[in-house]
């Protein structure tokens, strides 16, 4: 796709008291010098009339409703990546915010590909914004691995059922919903609240977060703070409850390897094939295994959740636990327990061919490698062609980026472990690594503290789901989540 100039859709204030100052530059409100003053002493009358007032209750009932037929909806766009198209996504969210008069734009940074924005204004100078951001784009879907079509939304069983329910259209609506449900109640919060959400993520987003961290910085100057995907709720096997608050990732190293050789009739093979010498390499690959490597924060997250189940007490010292052989066997065999201490290496989409009884000419292969924090992917490429010793294997870098990681300690973690007292029974609250990565990195870089955490509740199985077939949401966990969304806000909000 060839890129060209971004195309932006102003925005629209449909109620003059939301104020005209949302700091979407280049589009910026015009109003005249009276108008300016009705808003302001609207705006004034308002924050007088909310302060001697209750807020209006929340109808949570009607809340949930309205998030699962926008979820479904949502769902029903699909936005697939590659190519993304999250364009039609993009407009229907911000008509979504218009309605109830939060000023949203949508920018255009590529041909078809979007990114809505909406901001909630507060009544706070001196706070600095916070960011929920979220992602339009999915993985692709095989329908043929499904229940239901994985584009229909289906409503079953009390689920919401299609591609991105849980990765990364549900958490989206949850923090639409939570800012609607503030916005409706006529809570003023001492802060501005900043909806993002990208395109591009599932293919690193730089078409997505990093077009918008670099082009439209006047979205996010005033923030300080950004909420995102990869971490959220999560219960142990012994069920003991727990948040996990992502403050960094590994990082990814995408590359594809490419084999040649001679083409002819399969009946009479040479000695090597561009086939054979490709799965020769990958056989290689899959047989390496990277050396464990315990860091600090993920020692500290295995103790923590020790802490939680006495029948975990190795746990308590991961790195000495991990010198026994019997132990180590066991702990490895879990893959996602594997990922959190040692670089990993996993083939993914294999091509070759067009018939069965034709030798052909090439034949290439993708790798998903992900490095722990602080891994050289220079160094580990080094290590990917020494291990493979063949001259004839092109290897490519499809994809890198480096990690950043966000203190564990600020205002934001503060009010997560508020949530948690007021509505968890006081759940431990843990700092994580995330195994996989998102586009916290592209606003860390820019001096923002970045977490990964959807207050959604979602046990191990169901997390699986997530890049699987039949992935889905239950509407009353989406319900959690909005509940919990709207008092994170609050409590960050002054309330």
């Amino acid at each position: 796709m060839l890129a060209r100039g971004p195309r932006r859709a102003h925005l629209c204030c449909p109620t003059i008291w939301t104020l005209p100052v949302i700091q979407l530059q280049p589009m910026r409100f015009r109003t005249s010098g009276s108008c300016l003053s009705i808003a302001l002493l609207a705006s004034l009358l308002l924050t007088a009339a909310a302060r001697a007032e209750n807020p209006k209750t929340f109808d949570w009932d009607a809340l949930t409703r309205e998030a699962a037929a926008l979820l479904s909806d949502y769902i029903k766009i699909d936005t697939s990546n590659p190519p993304g198209n999250e364009l039609p996504a993009a407009r229907m969210l911000k008509e979504k915010f218009l309605k109830d008069g939060i000023p949203a734009a949508v920018f255009e940074p590529f041909a078809g590909r979007g990114i809505v924005a909406a901001r909630l204004r507060g009544i706070g100078r001196n706070h600095k914004a916070l960011i929920l951001l979220s992602h339009m784009d999915v993985v692709p879907a095989n329908a043929k691995e499904w229940s239901v079509p994985p584009f229909s939304g289906q409503v079953r069983n009390g689920e919401i059922w299609g591609r991105g329910a849980l990765d990364d259209k549900g958490p989206g609506i949850v923090a639409l919903m939570a800012m609607l449900a503030i916005k409706r109640s006529r809570i003023l919060l001492d802060r501005d609240v900043v909806f993002i959400a990208t395109g591009d993520e599932e293919v690193g987003g730089k078409s997505g977060a990093g077009w918008l961290t670099e082009h439209e910085t006047n979205l996010y100057k005033d923030a300080g703070y950004v909420l995102n995907e990869g971490g959220g709720i999560r219960i142990d096997p012994a069920g003991h409850l727990f948040y996990s608050v992502a403050i960094t990732e590994k990082s990814p190293l995408w590359l594809r390897l490419s084999a040649s050789g001679p083409t002819g009739h399969a009946a009479a093979p040479p000695a090597q094939t561009a086939v054979t010498r490709l799965i020769n390499a990958l056989g290689k690959l899959v047989d390496y295994q990277p050396p464990i490597k315990v860091l600090p924060l993920v020692q500290e997250y295995f103790k923590s959740l020790a802490a939680l189940d006495r029948n975990q007490s190795r746990l308590l010292d991961l790195q000495k636990a991990l010198s026994d052989p019997d132990f180590q066997k066991q702990f490895l065999a879990a893959p996602r327990d594997n990922a959190m201490v040692r670089d990993t290496v996993t083939p993914t989409v294999i091509s070759a061919g067009y018939k069965t009884n034709i030798i052909p000419s090439s034949a290439s292969a993708e790798v998903d490698c992900r490095l722990l924090p602080g891994e050289d992917p220079g160094a580990f490429m080094k290590v990917i062609r020494e291990l493979i010793n063949d001259d004839n294997i092109k290897i490519e870098q499809v994809l890198s980026f480096p990690t950043m990681a966000s203190p564990e300690k600020s205002e934001l973690m503060n009010a997560i472990a508020t949530l948690s007292r007021r509505m968890d029974k006081d759940a431990p609250v843990i700092p994580a690594m995330l195994s996989g990565f998102n586009d916290s990195h592209y606003f860390r870089q820019r001096g923002l503290v970045a977490y990964g955490f959807v207050p959604i509740e979602l046990s191990g199985q169901e997390g699986r789901m997530v890049h699987g077939a039949d992935e889905r949401i239950a509407i009353t966990s989406l319900r959690g989540g909005i509940q919990r969304m709207v008092e994170l806000l609050r409590i960050m909000g002054g309330q």
